[in-house]
């Protein structure tokens, strides 16, 4: 019984779309409803309503809809619900957390790390962002031109703030600063990202197809050439080195010295700059601002296409163009009625990303069925795919379904987002790959699955234990079957069907002997051990000639990593630590959970595998 399949396919459909909804909707239904009939395509019927709210809510916060919402949104029998739910989830806090995760996946990738990025605080700034609904030509301008301190933290080692550091900080800054020692991959990402053109090849050779040259490339690479950061704290310091980034009158200087930084400005800082209409940039006001302005303007034919495209894409599985980020002559977009309709809603109304996310979600393309055969994408949106999901959604999402937030959060002393960050960075590392923002082809999530499968994250949190999730369920509800509908409602976030909870009665009533399950032991100390300082680093003396990097892998418990983190001498020893402690802090909560022995009876053990299977079938683990 430890398989479980997507059953939502074949429901009876009760629901019709909702009420009142935006009035582009109608015009982008009909454009692709021509497409379907021109193209002889029969489209899946409506979702019904337990599956539509599962699916938006992963798709606008990265959380699961709670089983006493699931509930109410089937029994509320207004015409205009759906369109009354999106609201509720745009006001959401999960929204901002979920797409400030999504554009820093985005416009830094997972596993970016560098002294001067202050990561943490371009989180912050970009949960606000999306927390206020900044409008997104708002959005771009101020990443592409933003000026100020990286940071307002001092680091250990570092001199003392300079008087205007807390006008000056700027989160935003540290975009340009991810790419300022390789300029041309920054003109390359910013019209990739902002305006769904890869002009990067062009950087090498010209294309003998496609309009842009290098010197297009090197002239659009121009408009960073005079913008660059200085230094304010010394080299050998421990934290986030503060630098401070402006538009200035003249390129950096070349020298021997300052090649290190500045290397990639060198053959792009005497050219005149150009956009990518062809129009060349000739006056003295600040370049980088004049390529934001062009960048986000409403006459801009790429600005609003590109951003309309993605979240298509990101919400349906597949763009008008695909790859999303590939606008191009030779890549021409499907339905491209319904793509203009869009962009051109999307600039009437002030480039309002909930506005957007309204328009799509309540579109006839959202709100088909998903049907077996999507495990790739139907074609034209005639049925909703089967989508792979982020690695923190699906972390997010198992530790919600399995209810082990408290207990982890408890186990961690209140470090569980530390926990979270490592473990995603660790997942990512593992697959080989920081590609992993636009999955959409199904096989590419037997990783994950598997992952998730045989590891100790899932076998840790679905262990009966005492505070557990499953404890709470087993002691809330006293039937069986009120017991499998819990499980049902917090994890596929549906009730069972008559089927399924027949065969999981028929299994609950099988008498088994009781064996117990601990999980493999782990050779890191446990309980009151887990606590102290390791010998090996409890021998080490202040002063002593050590090597850093050997010292961590003596490193054994959180006490270690907080004594070693008082031995770091510079930003190189602060990256070794960083990187131990993840790998650390990734496995360690899990383990400890998995190797303990769980239910006491054979019923317990029962509930147990029931959990571990709900939590564990493509159902659970995808989008659909």
């Amino acid at each position: 019984m430890r398989a479980c399949c997507l059953l939502i396919v074949g429901l009876l459909l009760t629901t019709s779309v909702s009420a009142a909804p935006p009035a582009v909707v109608a015009e982008v239904d009909r454009h692709i409803a021509t497409a379907w009939t021109s193209q002889g395509i029969t489209p899946a019927g409506d979702v019904d309503d337990a599956a539509y709210l599962r699916r938006v809510t992963l798709d606008l916060t990265g959380t699961l809809p709670a089983p006493e919402r699931v509930l109410t949104f089937e029994s509320d029998n207004s015409a205009d619900k759906r369109q009354r739910l999106v609201d509720e989830l745009l006001k959401d806090p999960g929204y901002a957390r979920h797409w400030a995760t999504y554009w820093e996946n985005i416009l830094f990738g997972r596993l970016t790390r560098e002294a001067y990025l202050d990561r943490n605080g371009f989180r912050k700034w970009l949960n606000a962002e999306f927390a206020q609904n900044r409008k997104w030509d708002d959005f771009v301008m101020e990443l592409v031109t933003a000026e100020g301190y990286n940071t307002a933290t001092r680091p250990k080692g570092g001199i003392e703030d300079p008087p205007n550091i807390d006008k000056e900080a700027n989160p935003a800054v540290n975009y340009f600063l991810r790419y300022f020692r390789a300029l041309p991959e920054f003109a390359g990402a910013t019209s990739k990202t902002f305006l769904g053109v890869q002009i990067q090849c062009a950087q090498c050779h010209d294309h003998k197809t496609e309009k842009w040259t290098q010197q297009d490339f090197k002239q659009f690479t121009a408009f960073y050439a005079k913008t660059w950061p200085t230094y304010y704290d010394k080299n050998f310091v421990v934290g986030i080195n503060r630098v401070h980034l402006k538009d200035r009158p003249i390129a950096p200087p070349q020298t021997e010295k300052l090649q290190e930084y500045f290397g990639s400005y060198k053959d792009y800082s005497r050219l005149t700059p150009k956009f990518l209409d062809g129009q060349e940039f000739r006056q003295w006001s600040s370049p980088r601002t004049a390529l934001a302005k062009w960048l986000t303007s409403a006459q801009n034919p790429w600005f609003a296409r590109a951003i309309v495209n993605r979240m298509w894409g990101r919400l349906l599985g597949r763009g008008f163009v695909e790859p999303i980020d590939d606008f191009r002559p030779g890549n021409p977009p499907a339905v491209p009625a319904a793509l203009d309709a869009l962009a051109a809603d999307f600039v009437k109304h002030d480039f309002d990303l909930h506005h957007l996310l309204r328009v799509i979600t309540a579109t006839q393309a959202y709100q088909r069925e998903c049907r077996q055969e999507t495990f790739s994408a139907a074609p034209l949106w005639s049925a909703f795919p089967i989508k792979a999901l982020d690695v923190e959604v699906q972390f997010d999402m198992l530790l919600q379904a399995s209810g082990s937030e408290p207990l982890l959060d408890k186990l961690t002393k209140g470090k569980l987002e530390v926990v979270r960050n490592a473990y995603v960075r660790q997942f990512v590392t593992q697959l080989g790959t920081d590609d992993m923002l636009e999955i959409t082809d199904f096989d590419e999530t037997i990783p994950q699955s598997l992952s998730l499968l045989n590891g100790p994250l899932t076998n840790g949190v679905t262990r009966q234990l005492p505070g557990s999730g499953l404890e709470q369920i087993l002691t809330s509800f006293k039937s069986d079957k009120e017991r499998i509908e819990r499980l049902y409602l917090q994890t596929l976030s549906r009730r069972p069907t008559a089927s399924e909870s027949t065969t999981w009665l028929a299994y609950l009533a099988v008498k088994r002997p009781v064996a117990k399950t601990a999980g493999p032991k782990t050779s890191r100390p446990q309980g009151i051990a887990a606590t102290k300082v390791s010998p090996e680093i409890a021998a080490v003396k202040a002063g002593d000639d050590i090597d850093f990097r050997e010292l961590l892998q003596h490193a054994q418990t959180a006490a270690d990593f907080g004594v070693l983190g008082k031995m770091m001498r510079n930003n190189a020893d602060a990256g070794l630590l960083v990187k131990s402690f993840e790998a650390w802090a990734a496995e360690v909560p899990f383990e400890y959970l998995a190797g303990l022995a769980g239910g006491d009876t054979a019923q317990e053990q029962s509930y147990e595998n029931l959990f571990w299977a709900l939590l564990n079938c493509s159902e659970f683990l995808t989008n659909h």
